[in-house]
């Protein structure tokens, strides 16, 4: 039947791994991915025809592959046909990790077709995955593409939340690019909200550019130059904000970059009155795509043209800076987009309690299963102790009933002896009668002996049978107490988890000696006064071994072998100086005196 079983399941998996198993080629492809040899991976996919696709896992991980390459060249999402395909197969099959992917590749197109609403959920339905699957990378770059929409869209506060977020990530894995990235984003915010958060922020910018000098991109050393620029302009600092704008401008990889360092030129020159110079950086500002960018370029032009005391160009200006102001209103959503975290915050949470609560029934259900095992388990053992008390007990007795009528036996063989001898005494003139009589007496000699002999044999199996029903009950006596209880927890602990090793107190081994003297009617103090050289652990064992504890148990309770035990048996016999012709009681692996042990 077992054979049935394990065909059968090696016949599934078999089923499985060759109806719905990624081609090769796709397996090259996601390694070249995580390696950034993108141009490489983008080769393989486009090299793959339809056909090769024979499979629904084939067909979502070739989708999913294909948009995270393009992803990664930049290029922008125009049609979400293939990621769908990756996200509906993924939420029904797959792991985590290609679900939390597909969902967030799918935000990506919408952030790139600037469905804002519909991003910010996808990016927020991927999260959890993300965390489920401890992937750092998505963890990462989710955090970071919603604090960017956030801090688009007005919530600022929300944003820092979540760069804070990618701090604390960063901070953990020693990613020294990534945690200079987001101090830079904090430190942008702290800029925005005002002078009482200056020093915050240049205490963030100060520690990004630390951590830049190791850098070997330059593009990620002049988003900390631009930011210093604006921080300087911001707070009046003019040829220091100047002095970090130019070393910002310095790569020409990032037209937005660049830009942005071009209006803080452009400002700090029109705020230390040199308005050619203003004008020029100023004027390159509005070929930016940001309209922050070109908002604050115009209201810079704006006052440029006022300090000059041309009205008309200042109120021209100051029309367009006005007309992207209102603009900018308009691209802001932070009330739908406060709306869509909680509505999504809460059916998360929702989801969370449900899982939750199943598991809460199942582990109830389960407990409650162990606890009525546990009870049946123990009756069941209470009633077969009961029954062999019962049966022991009897066996005691007809023990003792036989012994009596051996005695009484013996006496009555005893009676005819001294008759005997009598009548010897009596005739002991008739030499005849006289060998006749001896013959008897030695025959009768002979018989007292071989009962006596008997006699002998029965005592000793009573004996026997006395201490192993003195044992039994002690060990019965005593099962039901704390520290027995303990020991044979002990025994088993350590029996299962032999590198944990657990141990009785002084104070259990005291309890111990003093509940098996009391229920022994004094054996431990026979053994002290008989063996006064006793140490404590000889009567540690000499205790387990009344109470019944085998070899093998004994060095689980110490925590030592079976070797040890035998060896310390053996010493401890040897001191007592028994040998082979001394009346004995053998415990499995150990033999003691019987007058010691009863």
């Amino acid at each position: 039947m077992k054979n049935f079983w394990w065909i059968l399941f090696m016949l599934l998996i078999s089923c499985v791994s060759t109806t719905d198993r990624p081609i090769s080629p796709l397996l090259s492809a996601d390694s070249l991915i995580q390696i950034g040899h993108v141009d490489s991976a983008l080769t393989i996919l486009e090299d793959i025809t339809p056909s090769c696709l024979d499979t629904e896992l084939s067909k979502a991980w070739y989708a999913l592959l294909l948009t995270q390459a393009a992803d990664e060249k930049c290029v922008t999402h125009t049609n979400d046909s293939l990621i769908r395909i990756a996200v509906d197969y993924f939420d029904s099959f797959g792991d985590v990790l290609q679900q939390d992917k597909a969902h967030y590749y799918w935000g990506r197109f919408f952030q790139d077709r600037d469905d804002i609403e519909r991003a910010v959920r996808e990016f927020l339905t991927a999260i959890p995955l993300a965390e489920k699957a401890k992937d750092y990378e998505l963890n990462i770059l989710l955090r970071s593409n919603l604090g960017f929409l956030c801090r688009e869209n007005g919530l600022q506060e929300a944003a820092d939340s979540l760069y804070k977020q990618v701090m604390e990530l960063a901070e953990a894995h020693k990613d020294s690019l990534r945690l200079a990235t987001s101090l830079v984003n904090r430190a942008d915010i702290y800029i925005e909200n005002g002078e009482g958060y200056y020093d915050i922020a240049e205490g963030y910018l100060k520690r990004a550019l630390k951590l830049a000098e190791n850098f070997e991109n330059r593009y990620n050393k002049d988003i900390i130059y631009r930011s210093l620029g604006y921080l300087f302009e911001y707070q009046g600092k003019l040829q220091d904000a100047i002095f970090w704008a130019n070393k910002g401008i310095g790569f020409d990889g990032d037209t937005l970059q660049r830009q942005g360092c071009y209006l803080v030129l452009g400002s700090a020159y029109a705020q230390s009155g040199q308005y050619d110079s203003a004008r020029i950086y100023l004027n390159r500002c509005l070929y930016s795509e940001n309209y922050y960018t070109i908002a604050n370029a115009y209201m810079r032009l704006s006052e440029v043209a006022k300090a000059l005391g041309d009205s008309d160009e200042a109120l021209e200006y100051e029309l367009k800076y006005v007309a992207y102001k209102d603009s900018i209103k308009l691209l802001e959503r932070p009330v739908q987009l406060v709306s869509l975290f909680k509505d999504i915050t809460y059916s998360q949470s929702l989801e969370h309690y449900k899982s939750y609560l199943i598991l809460l029934r199942f582990a109830l259900i389960v407990i409650l299963l162990l606890l009525l095992f546990f009870v049946v388990s123990l009756l069941l053992k209470w009633k077969k102790k009961n029954e062999r008390v019962v049966e022991l007990v009897g066996n005691t007795k007809s023990l003792l009933c036989n012994i009596k009528d051996l005695e009484k036996e013996l006496v009555e063989k005893e009676e005819q002896i001294k008759k005997m001898n009598w009548n010897y005494q009596n005739l002991e003139y008739d030499m005849q009668q006289k060998c006749q009589l001896e013959s008897c007496m030695k025959e009768l000699l002979e018989q007292q002996r071989e009962m006596q002999n008997e006699l002998n044999i029965q005592l000793q199996k009573k004996d026997l049978e006395v201490v192993r029903l003195r044992t039994l009950n002690l060990r019965s006596l005593l099962s039901s107490t704390p520290v027995c209880i303990k020991l044979c927890e002990i025994c088993k602990s350590n029996k299962n988890s032999p590198d944990k090793i657990e141990k009785m107190t002084s104070e259990e081994w005291e309890i111990l000696i003093n509940e098996v003297d009391q229920v022994s009617m004094g054996f431990v103090r026979r053994l002290k006064k008989k063996y006064e050289w006793l140490l404590e652990d000889d009567l540690h064992f000499c205790c387990l071994v009344k109470l019944d504890f085998k070899y093998s148990e004994i060095a689980y309770i110490w925590g030592c072998t079976s070797v040890n035990v035998h060896k310390r048996s053996k010493s401890l016999l040897g001191k007592m100086k028994v040998n082979k012709g001394v009346k004995s009681v053998s415990y499995t692996h150990l033999t003691l005196p019987t007058s010691d042990l009863v």
